[in-house]
C-alpha cells in the first residue's frame, strides 16, 4: 500500500514514510537452520617450504607471540599450531609478518567452527539477506561481527513493543511537534513508542488542517518495520534476524498520523546524532548511523542540509531512502541533499523496482538494496510488525515493499562496516559503493540506477585489508644522515593508514627496524648516526588497523660529510699564460675539484670544474697579471672550503703609469699606478736626479725632502720576481 501522503503547511514541507506492501499477516512458520559462521580464532595454518619441519614452524609461530603454542598436521607440508589468547587482527598482522621467514611459503588464520545455527524460525525467507542473485551477503559477512557497540537510529514512527527487538533497543525520543499528529497525547516528549498513525474519517473530518487529502488507513507500524530489517535480534528462537543483530536500535519519532514535517525530521537528525535540540536533552548514546526511511517530492531544504552536515559533522552516517516515485532521487528530499547515502529498491530478480527512484551521472549515487514487490515475504521484505489494526495489538510479522525497506538494510551494511573498521560517514559511503555488484545481466538497471547492489560481504572483506605499499619511498643523504620521504599508498586498504614502518640496512645488509612513524601525516623520517661512506637504503610500510601493507624501497645513497680543505703545495709555471697548481687533497673521496680565479678590484670568475687529481693546471692567463686563485673539493654533498693563493705567470713587469709629482715648497711627492704587468711581487725604485740615488718601495706614493729650486727629473722603475720593467720618467720644471 501506499504510506501516507505529504502535506504543506506554512511552517514546513511534510514528509511521509517509503512506500510499503500491504501487510502479509504475521507469520512465525519456522524453518530449517542456516549455519552462521562465528569467527574466533584458535591459531595458524603454515604451509611449509621444502626443507622446513613441522617443529621449525611451530618454534617459528612460538617465537613470535611469546607464549605456548601446540601443533597437528593438515596435510603434507602443511601444519596447524594453537596460539591461545590472539584477535583476529593480530592474528592477520602475525600471518603477513611469518610469510616472510625463510620456509614459510604460506600462512592463514584457524578459525574454530560450532554446530552454531540460525534459530529464527523465519530466517530463511529473508531473501534478501541470502539470496545469491541480489541478497546482500549477510552469512559471510556475520563471520567478521554483528555490528557490535554500534548505534542505528531509526528516524520513523516510532517502536512498538516486539519480542524480536526489545532486546536490542535503546532510549530514544519523541520529537512529533503536533499533538494531533503525534496522537499520543502530547507533543515532544521522551517516550518514542509508536501509538499508531491510522487515519480514519473522524480524523479528516475533525482536523481537515492536518489530515485533509489523507486516505483512511489502519496503523502501519512502520518504524517496528524498519528497526527490525536492521538490527532484529538473532538467534532467539523467534521471527527473523536483522542484518546488524549486535547493533542497538535507537527508536526517534519524526513521523505520525498522515506523516510528518521536515522540520521535525530535522530536529529528529541533530538529536539523533548527539546535537544540540532546544527543550530536550542531549541524547546519551548518539547514533553511529541515521535511518531515514522517508521521502518528500520537495527538493532539499537549507534547514535539511544544515541537520545533515551536523550529523556528518559528529560522526553519524546518514542512509536515506531515495523515493518511490520512479524518478531522479535528486528531486526528493532528503535523498537529494548532499553526502547522504540514498538508497534504491532492486527486485528478487535484480530488477529496480518499478516505484524505485535511481540515481543519475554525479555526486552521490545510490546504492541499491532488496526492496522487493508486492507478493507476500518470497517477494516482499519480511519483518518485525504489530497486529494493531489501530493501537498496538500483538507482535508479528509482515512483509512489505519499498525503498523504505531497502534503507535499513544499508544503515545495517554501515553499521557493520563500521564496527569492524571505523571508517567515517563520507569513507563508508563511499565504500559501500565501491564494493556494490553490478546489477545482473538483463536487468532493466544496467545503465544508470546508481552505484550498485550493496554486497556488504564484499564491503567487509575488502574493508579489512591493510593498505598498499607507499607510493613513492625516495632518500636523500647528508653527514652521517639519511633522509627518508614517501608518499601515501595510492590504496589505503580497509581503514585510513595510521602510521608507518620505517627500515634501513647498509649496503646489502639485513633490514633493521627504525620505529614507527604516528600520526600518518607525517611522511619523512630523519635517520642519524649513521656512518659516512657507507651506502644505505631505506623502505617503508603502511598500515592501518588491518595490518601492515608491502615495503617499498627507496634508492641507494651514501652519507657524506662536506670534504675537508685542499691544500695548494705547490705553484709552477709551464708557460707565460699557465699555472700549475700542486694540491694536497683532503681523505673524503671526492667527486672532483672546482677552481676561481680573481683579480684586484675585479668580480671573481665563475667556479670551474676540475678532477680530483693532486695537480690542476689554468690555461689562458694574462702574462704577468696577479691573480687570486681558489680551489676547493667537491662530493656528493657540496663543496668544502677552498684554499686561496695569489699567482702570476713569471714576466718582467711593465711601464708604471701616470706618473706625477708635486712640488710644495721644498717636498716633492711623486705618484704612480702599477703597471698592468706587476708579476707576483711588484716592487719599484726611484730617483730624483740630482738629489736621490735609486731607492726601493713597495709604495706608488713617495715624498723627497730638500729638493731644491728649478727643474728635476724624476726616474720610477717597476720590479718583480723576474725582473725590471722599463722607466718611466719626467721633468717637474716649477
Amino acid at each position: 500500500m501506499l504510506g501516507p501522503r505529504s502535506m504543506a503547511t506554512a511552517a514546513a514541507v511534510a514528509v511521509v514514510a517509503g512506500l510499503c506492501a500491504a501487510p502479509a499477516g504475521a507469520t512465525q512458520t519456522p524453518s530449517e537452520h542456516s549455519a552462521i559462521p562465528h569467527e574466533e580464532v584458535v591459531g595458524l595454518v603454515l604451509t611449509r617450504e621444502r626443507g622446513t619441519s613441522a617443529a621449525q614452524a611451530e618454534d617459528l609461530v612460538a617465537a613470535a607471540v611469546d607464549q605456548p603454542t601446540d601443533r597437528s598436521p593438515v596435510a603434507a607440508g602443511v601444519t596447524a599450531v594453537s596460539v591461545p589468547r590472539l584477535d583476529s587482527g593480530q592474528a592477520e598482522r602475525l600471518a603477513q609478518e611469518l610469510e616472510k621467514q625463510d620456509g614459510v611459503e604460506s600462512v592463514e588464520v584457524d578459525t574454530r567452527v560450532r554446530p552454531d545455527a540460525v534459530n529464527d524460525p523465519d530466517f530463511d525467507k529473508q531473501w534478501s539477506l541470502t539470496d545469491a542473485l541480489t541478497g546482500v551477503g549477510a552469512l559471510p559477512a556475520w563471520t567478521a561481527g554483528t555490528g557490535s557497540g554500534q548505534v542505528i537510529a531509526i528516524v520513523d514512527t516510532g517502536i512498538t513493543d516486539h519480542p524480536d527487538l526489545d532486546a536490542n533497543v535503546v532510549s530514544g525520543y519523541d520529537l512529533v511537534t503536533d499533538e494531533i499528529v503525534a496522537n499520543d497525547g502530547d507533543s515532544r516528549d521522551a517516550d518514542p513508542a509508536d501509538p499508531g498513525d491510522w487515519v480514519s474519517a473522524e480524523d479528516t473530518g475533525e482536523h481537515p488542517d492536518q489530515f485533509s487529502g489523507c486516505s483512511i488507513q489502519s496503523s502501519s507500524w512502520h518504524g517496528t518495520h524498519v528497526a527490525g530489517i536492521a538490527a532484529a535480534v538473532q538467534n532467539n528462537g523467534v521471527g527473523i534476524t536483522g542484518l546488524a543483530p549486535g547493533a542497538k536500535i535507537q527508536p526517534v519519532r519524526a513521523l505520525g498520523k498522515c506523516g510528518g514535517t521536515m522540520s521535525d525530521v530535522a530536529a529528529a537528525i541533530t538529536w539523533a546524532s548527539g546535537g544540540d535540540v532546544p527543550g530536550t536533552p542531549v541524547n546519551p548514546t548518539p547514533a553511529d548511523v541515521i535511518n531515514l526511511s522517508v521521502s518528500s517530492d520537495s527538493v532539499c531544504q537549507p534547514f535539511l542540509q544544515s541537520a545533515i552536515d551536523g550529523a556528518l559533522s559528529r560522526g553519524s552516517s546518514v542512509v536515506v531512502s531515495a523515493g518511490n516515485r520512479g524518478a531522479a532521487f535528486t528531486q526528493a528530499s532528503p535523498a537529494g541533499c548532499y553526502d547522504v547515502l540514498a538508497v534504491g529498491a532492486v527486485t528478487r530478480s535484480g530488477d529496480r523496482a518499478f516505484y524505485s527512484n535511481f540515481g543519475v551521472a554525479g555526486r552521490d549515487l545510490p546504492v541499491f538494496a532488496p526492496g522487493g514487490v508486492t507478493g507476500g515475504a518470497e517477494a516482499a521484505i519480511l519483518s518485525t510488525w504489530n497486529e494493531g489494526d489501530r493501537s498496538p495489538g500483538a507482535a508479528g510479522y509482515t512483509a512489505y515493499r519499498g525503498t523504505s525497506m531497502a534503507a535499513p538494510l544499508v544503515s545495517a551494511a554501515a553499521a557493520l562496516l563500521r564496527s569492524r573498521t571505523g571508517l567515517g560517514p563520507a569513507a563508508i559511503a563511499q565504500h559501500l559503493r565501491n564494493t556494490s555488484r553490478p546489477f545482473p545481466t538483463g536487468s532493466n538497471c544496467s545503465g544508470s540506477c546508481g552505484a550498485g547492489m550493496v554486497d556488504v560481504d564484499a564491503a567487509l572483506r575488502e574493508a579489512t585489508r591493510a593498505p598498499g605499499a607507499p607510493a613513492e619511498v625516495t632518500a636523500t643523504a647528508s653527514d652521517g644522515v639519511v633522509v627518508a620521504s614517501w608518499e601515501a599508498p595510492m590504496d589505503p586498504g580497509g581503514a585510513p593508514v595510521s602510521g608507518y614502518d620505517v627500515q634501513l640496512r647498509a649496503a646489502s645488509g639485513q633490514w633493521q627496524a627504525y620505529g614507527n612513524i604516528w600520526p600518518s601525516t607525517l611522511r619523512q623520517r630523519v635517520l642519524g648516526d649513521l656512518t659516512n661512506g657507507v651506502a644505505y637504503q631505506v623502505r617503508v610500510a603502511a598500515h592501518n588497523v588491518f595490518g601492515t601493507g608491502d615495503w617499498r624501497e627507496s634508492n641507494v645513497v651514501t652519507p657524506l660529510a662536506l670534504p675537508g680543505s685542499v691544500q695548494i703545495r705547490s705553484v709552477q709555471y709551464p708557460s707565460k699564460t699557465s699555472v700549475r697548481l700542486g694540491l694536497s687533497l683532503p681523505l673524503d673521496p671526492l667527486t672532483g675539484t672546482q677552481y676561481r680565479l680573481s683579480r684586484p678590484n675585479r668580480s671573481a670568475t665563475p667556479w670551474r670544474a676540475a678532477p680530483a687529481s693532486s695537480q690542476v693546471t689554468i690555461a689562458r692567463l694574462r702574462a704577468g697579471v696577479r691573480y687570486t686563485v681558489e680551489v676547493r673539493g667537491l662530493n656528493a654533498l657540496g663543496a668544502g672550503p677552498a684554499a686561496r693563493r695569489a699567482i702570476a705567470t713569471p714576466t718582467k713587469p711593465g711601464k708604471v703609469r701616470a706618473l706625477k709629482a708635486v712640488r710644495k715648497g721644498k717636498r716633492l711627492t711623486v705618484r704612480w699606478r702599477e703597471p698592468k704587468r706587476t708579476g707576483l711581487m711588484p716592487r719599484y725604485r726611484l730617483r730624483v736626479a740630482g738629489v736621490t740615488r735609486w731607492q726601493r718601495t713597495k709604495k706608488t706614493a713617495v715624498t723627497v725632502k730638500r729638493v731644491g729650486v728649478g727643474p728635476v727629473r724624476v726616474q720610477v722603475q717597476s720590479l718583480n720576481e723576474t725582473g725590471k720593467g722599463p722607466i718611466r720618467s719626467l721633468t717637474k720644471r716649477k
